[in-house]
């Protein structure tokens, strides 16, 4: 499995950006009201960067046990245990996770950024949720290409000896 590729993320997040903004505009030119996001969604955003997180630190935790142990080989037990199907859910679930976060901080930022630009919301009943969830899904999107990294494997000796994720 290829890692994540940030220009495309980036382009997603300035596309859901363009298009959010885009949206309220053609609602408020239409004479319609102008829908916002409430404290709900960033309150959403901030469980799914919980649950990654929940998920991807024993991943990191045995990664870095398996480049010490490289380092410096021993007998003794291991501390941390991951069996490959829980690592490789876990590298899915950050993908899936970056990939929402690009889409969703994008439309919020773009939502926020109409907000400002034409004053048409207040600013504590629209502009800060709407600024609170576009940095929120952001966050889950950085977040979800870190916890896609820490599920990075070592470089194999031999043939090709690249980089491999968890589960290629």
């Amino acid at each position: 499995m290829k890692p994540l590729s940030i220009p495309l993320l980036v382009l997603i997040w300035l596309i859901g950006t363009g298009l959010g903004a885009q949206v309220l505009d053609v609602m408020a030119a239409r004479g319609r009201s102008v829908p916002v996001t409430g404290w709900l969604t960033t309150v959403v955003e901030l469980a799914l960067i919980g649950v990654l997180l929940v998920h991807g630190l024993p991943l990191r935790r045995y990664m870095a046990e398996s480049r010490e142990r490289d380092e410096h080989p021993t007998v003794a037990p291991r501390r941390h245990q991951i069996d490959l199907p829980t690592a490789y859910r876990t590298v899915l679930i950050a993908r899936a996770c970056a990939y929402t976060g690009a889409i969703v901080g994008g439309l919020f930022s773009g939502q926020a950024l109409f907000l400002l630009i034409t004053g048409t919301g207040e600013l504590w009943s629209a502009v800060v949720p709407s600024t609170a969830a576009a940095l929120a899904g952001t966050a889950l999107g950085v977040l979800g290409v870190v916890v896609e990294r820490w599920g990075t494997l070592p470089p194999q000796d031999g043939e090709g000896g690249e980089r491999a994720q968890v589960g290629s």
